[in-house]
C-alpha cells in the first residue's frame, strides 16, 4: 500500500507508471512463490480417459442408471410366485383356537366336545409350519407399471451415454484450455523476456545520450508490466490445470501437464446428421413411452385382477414331530367397483404428464437442430479467425523485427519500437486465443453430432 500511495504522489508520468507497475508486480509475486505439486505428462486421449474413469458426475450418472434398472427389476417381481415360510408356536386357552387346533392336529376326541371342554379348554400348543405361495401375474395395472419402469431405466441408460459424452467434452474442453494457458504463460515470458532486452538497449543508448531518462522509464514500465502479466498468466495457467485435474478426480496436488498443443484448422465439411439419434432425445422418446405406459395402466386399473395362491402346513404339540399336515390352493378375482374416483384422477394425471414429455421431446428436438447449425457456424467463424489471427501474428513479428532494425539505424523512435512490441505481444496472444477457441468449437461440434447406438447402453 506504501508503494501505491508513493507511486499516486509521483508529479513524473513515466515514473508513476513505472511504480505502479512495479508495486503490482510484488503483489502478484507470492502468486509465483507456491508450490507447483506434482506434475504428471497427460494427452488429450489420455485426459479423456481418466475422466470416463474418475469423473464424480459421471459415477453418479452411471449409479443412477443401476439405481433404475434395480427398480425395474423389483417393478416385474410380480410375474414371479411369491413363497412364503413361516416357523413359530402359539399357545392359548381361547376356544376356538383349542378346537381348530385340535382339529388341524387331528387329535380330536369324544370327550373334547363335552360342553366344560368346549366353554373352558385348557391350555393348548400349536407348533407349525407353514411353507405358502401368492401369484398376482394377472393383474393389468402391474404389467403396465413393469413396463412403464422399463422404459424408465432406458431412458436412464440413454440420459448415462449423454452423460458419458458430456464428459469427454468436458475433458477436451478444460485441456485445451490448459494448453492456452501455458502457452499464454510461455508467450507472457517471451515478451517480458523481449522487454528486458529492449530495455537494456534503451540503457545503452541512453548512456550515448541518444535517448532521454524518459525512455528508458518508458521501457522500464513496459518491463514491468510485462512481468506482472506473466506472473498472471501462470497463475491462470495453474488454475486451468488444478480445475482439469479435479475434473478428472484426481487429488489437488497433482496437477496435469498437458503434452499436445494446438493445431492449426483441417479443411473439411461436417456430414449430415440426424439429431433424433443422439443419446439426450432418445432418452426423451424412452420418457414418452414410460408416461404412455402409466395412460395404459391407468385405464386398465378399472378391470379386475386374478390370484392364485396356496399353503402347505404341518402341526403338531411338539416342535420336531408334527401331528398332521394339510394343503390349500385357490384362486380370486379382485374387483374394485368404485374408487372414489381415484382412478379417473389417476388416468388425467397421466394424461397431462404424457402430454408434457411430447412437448419436452419436441423442444429439445428443435433446440437439437438450432445446436447443431451453431455449432457448425462456430467452427466457420473460429477457423477464419485462426486464420486472421497467425497472419496478424506473423505481420506484427515482421513488422517489431523490421523497427528494432530501424531503431538500431536511427529510423525509428523508441515510442514506435514499444509498439511494435507490444502489437506482437498482443497479436501472439490473440493467435494462441483463437487457437484455442477453434478447438472448443470442433469439440462442440462433435458432440451435438454425436449419435448414440443401443449397445453403448449400460
Amino acid at each position: 500500500m506504501f508503494w501505491i500511495a508513493f507511486a499516486t504522489a509521483t508529479s513524473d508520468p513515466a515514473r508513476r507508471a513505472v511504480l505502479l507497475v512495479g508495486a503490482l508486480t510484488l503483489l502478484a509475486f507470492p502468486a509465483e512463490a507456491q508450490e507447483l505439486g506434482t506434475e504428471r505428462r497427460l494427452s488429450l486421449d489420455e485426459a479423456v480417459a481418466e475422466a470416463l474413469s474418475g469423473n464424480v458426475d459421471l459415477s453418479i450418472a452411471l449409479a443412477e442408471s443401476r439405481a433404475a434398472g434395480a427398480a425395474a427389476l423389483g417393478a416385474g417381481a410380480f410375474t414371479w410366485p411369491h413363497l412364503l415360510v413361516e416357523y413359530g408356536i402359539t399357545r392359548s386357552t381361547d376356544p376356538v383356537f383349542a378346537f381348530g387346533t385340535k382339529l388341524r392336529q387331528a387329535r380330536f376326541l369324544a370327550e373334547d366336545l363335552a360342553l366344560e371342554a368346549l366353554n373352558d379348554p385348557g391350555p393348548v400348543a400349536d407348533w407349525s409350519t407353514t411353507v405358502g405361495f401368492r401369484w398376482e401375474a394377472l393383474s393389468p395395472t402391474r404389467w403396465m407399471g413393469w413396463a412403464a419402469a422399463r422404459h424408465q431405466a432406458e431412458a436412464a441408460g440413454w440420459r448415462t451415454v449423454r452423460a458419458r459424452q458430456s464428459t469427454e467434452l468436458a475433458a477436451r474442453i478444460l485441456y485445451y484450455d490448459a494448453v492456452r494457458t501455458l502457452a499464454l504463460a510461455e508467450a507472457a515470458e517471451a515478451a517480458e523476456a523481449a522487454a528486458r532486452a529492449t530495455l537494456d538497449r534503451f540503457a545503452r543508448r541512453q548512456e550515448r545520450g541518444l535517448l532521454t531518462e524518459a525512455d528508458r522509464l518508458q521501457a522500464e514500465a513496459d518491463l514491468a508490466a510485462a512481468t506482472a502479466t506473466r506472473f498472471d498468466a501462470g497463475r491462470r495457467a495453474r488454475e486451468a490445470r488444478q480445475s482439469l485435474g479435479v475434473f478428472l478426480g484426481w487429488e489437488p496436488g497433482i496437477l496435469p501437464l498437458p503434452t499436445d498443443t494446438l493445431e492449426a484448422p483441417s479443411p473439411g465439411r461436417p456430414l449430415p446428421f440426424e439429431a433424433t439419434s443422439r443419446a439426450d432425445l432418445r432418452a426423451l422418446d424412452s420418457a414418452i413411452e414410460a408416461r404412455r405406459a402409466d395412460a395404459r395402466g391407468a385405464d386398465l386399473a378399472f378391470l379386475p385382477a386374478i390370484d392364485a395362491f396356496g399353503q402347505v402346513a404341518k402341526r403338531g404339540r411338539d416342535a420336531f414331530d408334527p401331528e398332521d399336515d394339510d394343503w390349500t390352493v385357490g384362486m380370486s378375482l379382485r374387483w374394485t367397483a368404485f374408487a372414489g374416483l381415484a382412478r379417473i384422477a389417476e388416468r388425467r394425471r397421466a394424461d397431462e404428464a404424457l402430454w408434457i414429455a411430447r412437448l419436452q421431446r419436441d423442444q429439445a428436438r428443435r433446440a437439437a437442430a438450432a445446436e447443431i447449425d451453431a455449432a457448425d457456424r462456430a467452427v466457420e467463424a473460429t477457423a477464419a479467425a485462426v486464420e486472421a489471427a497467425l497472419a496478424g501474428r506473423r505481420a506484427a513479428g515482421a513488422a517489431a523485427d523490421l523497427l528494432r532494425r530501424r531503431f538500431e539505424e536511427g529510423l525509428a523512435t523508441p515510442d514506435e519500437l514499444l509498439q511494435a512490441e507490444a502489437r506482437r505481444t498482443a497479436m501472439q496472444g490473440r493467435a494462441i486465443d483463437a487457437l484455442a477457441s477453434y478447438q472448443a468449437a470442433r469439440a462442440q461440434a462433435d458432440f451435438v453430432r454425436t449419435p448414440a447406438e443401443v449397445e453403448e447402453l449400460p
